[in-house]
């Protein structure tokens, strides 16, 4: 099990490390602002902006929110949270091996 900090202010970051399919992983969200903010797994779009079929599906697999966390919307390709202010822990168990480089990790905050 791994856990990767992130805060909702950072605009996008690659995901630091690969992540092996059924490995539990956490994100532990900081939010500084008053308001609440959004958190996104999102697999890298190809050339084209999209997802094309051969792409790995780097959000497949399980999601559990903790305190602070709401509104998981998910696909195959993309994650997104509501973060509370203060923040929360998403704990995410891939479906599949994700390789870094294909994964990136965004926040929508001020």
């Amino acid at each position: 099990m791994a856990t990767y900090n992130f805060n909702i202010t950072a605009s996008s970051v690659q995901q630091p490390a690969d992540i092996g399919a059924g490995v539990s992983t956490t994100f532990a969200i900081t939010n500084p602002l008053t308001t609440d903010a959004y958190f996104t797994l999102e697999t890298v779009p190809g050339p084209n902006g999209g997802y094309a079929a051969s792409a790995v599906k780097n959000t497949s697999g399980s999601f559990t929110l903790g305190a602070g966390l709401t509104g998981l919307v998910q696909s195959d390709y993309i994650a997104s949270v509501i973060v509370a202010p203060g923040g929360g822990n998403l704990t995410f168990v891939p479906a599949v091996a994700i390789t870094a480089a294909n994964l990136s990790l965004r926040g929508v905050g001020a």
